[in-house]
């Protein structure tokens, strides 16, 4: 029978999973979890999480992200889909694209990339997209004068 700290200690461990990638660790592939993720290693592929992603001073991480919100204080290059709050901190090198509707950029941020919204995305997407053909066939009728019969002119 576990002891009441025992049964403590496994309580707070249930509440607190993290996933980590140590700084000594370099891990290619795929990574899907509902907890959260803290990468002060090398991540090179894609990453699935409810959770937060905090990417360390010393990690680094190149690929596709989706991910609940996420805190990056090293390098990352790649796609970055955040459904809450994208926070890029002091010292981070991001290159590729990020989708978020809230981003949190410090002064220090090294930055090359697209940012995207996509909450004003889903409203542009409702707008009718103009023609991509030069001459679109048109039907256009002009209205008929009164009082002007056949052959009149």
């Amino acid at each position: 029978m576990a002891s009441d700290r025992d049964s403590k200690d496994m309580g707070s461990t249930q509440s607190n999973h993290v996933t980590r990638i140590c700084s000594d660790t370099k891990i290619t592939g795929t990574i899907i979890t509902q907890h959260d993720i803290r990468i002060d290693g090398y991540l090179e592929g894609k990453i699935k999480t409810e959770g937060k992603l905090v990417i360390g001073e010393s990690g680094k991480c190149k690929g596709e992200v989706h991910c609940k919100s996420v805190d990056i204080s090293g390098s990352f290059d790649g796609v970055l889909k955040s459904t809450e709050l994208a926070s890029l901190r002091e010292k981070c090198i991001f290159t590729g694209e990020i989708h978020s509707d809230q981003i949190s950029i410090e002064p220090t941020v090294r930055i090359s990339g697209t940012l995207v919204s996509p909450e004003l995305s889903k409203k542009d997407e409702k707008k009718p997209l103009p023609s991509t053909t030069p001459y679109a066939p048109v039907s256009i009728k002009a209205p008929e004068e009164k009082g002007k019969g056949k052959g009149e002119g």
